[in-house]
C-alpha cells in the first residue's frame, strides 16, 4: 500500500512539474510584448541570457557542490557538449528574435511541432525507429504548419518565421546531441549556452547594456522564471513521468502563449494560423499518446 501511495505521489509531482513548465514557457511572448520601445531585442537578450546562465550554473552547483566539478563536467562533455551549448545559445537568440519579428502564434505553433520533428530527425540521423503512427503524426503536424502559412507570409513576418524555424532546428539539434552524448551535466552545458548567447547579443548591441529598470526586470524574469525555470521543471518532470507525458503537459505552452498575448495585448492570430496551429497541437498530442501506449 505504501508503495502504491509513493508511486501516485511521484506521478502527481511529475504532472505538476510538467504543467508548471508549460505555464512558465508560455510567458515568453507576453514578456516580450510588455517591453518598452526604449530597449532593443539584443539588449533584452543579453540580460535574459545572463539570468538564464546564472540559474543553470546555480542548479549545477547545487547538484555537484563543487565549482571544480562543474568545470570538469563541462570538459568531460567534450565536443558534443560544445554542440549542445551552441544549440542552446543560438536557439535562444532565434527564439527571442522570432517573437520580436512575427506573431507569438506563429512562433509557438511552429515550435509546438518540435516533438515530432525531433522523432523524424532521430530516425534520419541516429537510426531510431519511427513507427507508422509516428509518420502519420509527423505528416499531420507539417500539414498544420503548411496551413498556417498557406496564405503566404507577409513581408514583416518573413524574418520572424525564419528565426522561429532556426529555433526549431536548434532545439532538435540539442535533443539529438544530448541523446548521443549520454549522461552529461545538462545544466552546466546549457549554462555555457546561455553565456554564449549573452556574448553574441552584447556584441551586436554594441556593448550598450544600459536599459530602463522595468525592462531589465522583465529580461531577468524571462531568463530565470520563463526559460530557466521551464527548462529545470521539464528536467524534474522527466524523473517522475514518461517523456511522452511530459510532451503532453508542455503543450500548455503552445496553447497559452498565443492566448495570453490575445487577452493582455490584443494580438489576434489570423484564422488560418489558428486552424493550422490546432492541427499541430492535436498531432503532437496524438504522437505523445501513441508513444505513451508503446512504452
Amino acid at each position: 500500500m505504501t508503495d502504491v501511495v509513493s508511486i501516485a505521489a511521484d506521478r502527481g509531482r511529475g504532472v505538476l512539474y510538467g504543467a508548471l513548465a508549460g505555464i512558465a514557457l508560455s510567458l515568453g511572448g507576453l514578456i516580450v510584448r510588455l517591453m518598452s520601445g526604449e530597449t532593443s531585442g539584443w539588449q533584452m537578450l543579453t540580460w535574459r541570457s545572463l539570468a538564464f546562465a546564472a540559474l543553470m550554473f546555480a542548479i549545477a552547483l547545487f547538484r555537484t557542490r563543487s565549482l571544480r566539478q562543474i568545470v570538469r563536467n563541462i570538459v568531460d562533455a567534450g565536443w558534443l557538449g560544445v554542440g549542445v551549448a551552441l544549440a542552446v545559445g543560438l536557439g535562444q537568440i532565434a527564439y527571442l528574435m522570432g517573437l520580436i519579428h512575427t506573431s507569438v502564434a506563429n512562433v509557438t505553433f511552429l515550435l509546438g511541432s518540435a516533438p515530432v520533428v525531433v522523432a523524424f530527425a532521430g530516425w534520419l540521423v541516429l537510426g531510431e525507429r519511427l513507427s507508422g503512427r509516428g509518420i502519420v503524426t509527423l505528416v499531420a503536424a507539417m500539414s498544420g504548419v503548411a496551413i498556417m502559412f498557406s496564405g503566404g507570409i507577409s513581408g514583416s513576418d518573413v524574418l520572424g518565421v525564419a528565426y522561429a524555424a532556426g529555433a526549431l532546428a536548434a532545439y532538435a539539434s540539442m535533443v539529438l546531441l544530448l541523446r548521443k552524448a549520454g549522461p552529461v551535466d545538462t545544466f552546466a552545458v546549457t549554462g555555457v549556452g546561455g553565456l554564449l548567447s549573452a556574448i553574441i547579443s552584447t556584441w551586436i548591441a554594441g556593448g550598450d547594456l544600459a536599459i530602463v529598470p522595468a525592462d531589465a526586470a522583465l529580461s531577468v524574469v524571462s531568463g530565470v522564471f520563463q526559460v530557466g525555470a521551464g527548462f529545470a521543471l521539464i528536467a524534474l518532470a522527466a524523473r517522475y513521468v514518461k517523456a511522452a507525458e511530459v510532451t503532453l503537459l508542455v503543450l500548455l505552452e503552445t496553447i497559452l502563449g498565443p492566448l495570453l498575448v490575445w487577452i493582455f495585448i490584443g494580438e489576434t492570430p489570423a484564422p488560418v494560423t489558428l486552424v493550422g496551429g490546432a492541427i499541430v497541437i492535436l498531432s503532437v498530442a496524438a504522437f505523445a499518446i501513441f508513444a505513451r501506449e508503446k512504452s
